[in-house]
């Protein structure tokens, strides 16, 4: 047991290690051109307002001061109006271009401090307790309970375990309440194979339980087309368009061909099977702001 969870806890390591790294990347390019973007539009600010009131106010930190408000000011009220006006459809043609490009700065900030958390969040993840999650789970056909999963994981709380198992691309929370978990399937034969086992190991009969009740209306794991849009990205139904977005790009990695190469044909079409799922349930959910273009008048 311990030579199984060391080869997925190695694996969680050099993971974590290379999305801590990714995130870094990121949140520096984020933050420093968010930060450009500020700069540069306080100076265009500050040129104006030196070009207008430069024969009433000769203070340059007063002129700079006022730049600086007027900058911030600008591009909160428009992260504002983004909030309380998602929905861009309505607008007249090409106004909501205009509006996208006045939201960089404020948008670049956003998913710069974004990566910074999710960086924090991977540095504090307690590798050894989500390697024993992860290889129960791979070891099931079927979605576990929550609370099944934490009578067999006991090293973390619950709701420390359930924010550290979200950080994985492969797992799924199911129910309303979140109440079952399993794993994508595809992420699965990936974990069995790296423990030796063959992709089809364990179909033929269920291992043992804990618990002598099965979890109730579990779902087969090889159906992604019976979960919900919400569920298999792994999100709630208040996400944003942004959450959905990198939820969708980092699950469908863990579909990629490449990472399937070396299995038989089966476990090709199961990830290329789950990668049509993704697809429609990102179709499903992709923000209408991102197609608000005004189609023409249809024909009489």
């Amino acid at each position: 047991m311990n030579e199984v969870l060391g080869a997925i806890a190695r694996w969680l390591e050099e993971q974590r290690r290379t999305d801590r790294v990714s995130a870094t990347v990121l949140a520096v390019l984020a933050l420093g051109s968010g930060l450009a973007v500020f700069l540069l539009t306080t100076l265009l600010v500050y040129t104006i307002l030196t070009l207008v009131c430069g024969a009433f106010v000769h203070s340059v930190l007063w002129l700079g001061l006022a730049s600086l408000g007027l900058t911030t000011g600008f591009y909160a009220r428009t992260v504002k109006g983004r909030q309380n006006n998602p929905d861009l459809g309505s607008d007249p043609m090409g106004s909501w271009i205009i509006k996208d490009v006045c939201s960089i700065c404020p948008r670049l900030i956003l998913a710069g401090l974004r990566e910074v958390r999710y960086c924090g969040e991977l540095g504090e993840m307690n590798v050894a307790a989500c390697a024993r999650a992860l290889a129960y789970l791979a070891a099931q056909n079927v979605a576990v309970d929550w609370e099944e999963l934490i009578r067999h994981c006991p090293q973390l709380p619950s709701e420390r375990l359930r924010e550290q198992l979200s950080l994985l691309n492969g797992v799924l929370f199911l129910g309303e309440h979140a109440s079952r978990v399993t794993l994508m399937e595809p992420f699965r034969l990936r974990l069995r194979s790296m423990l030796g086992q063959e992709p089809g190991a364990g179909k033929a009969r269920e291992p043992a339980r804990p618990s002598p009740e099965p979890p109730p209306a579990a779902v087969p794991v090889t159906e992604p087309e019976e979960l919900s849009a919400y569920e298999i990205l792994g999100l709630s139904p208040s996400a944003s368009a942004v959450e959905i977005k990198r939820a969708y790009r980092k699950r469908v990695k863990e579909c990629h061909p490449d990472l399937f190469a070396d299995m038989d044909e089966p476990a090709r079409a199961l990830a290329e099977r789950w990668t049509k799922a993704l697809n429609a349930a990102y179709a499903t959910l992709k923000p209408r702001h991102m197609d608000a273009r005004p189609s023409p008048t249809p024909p009489c």
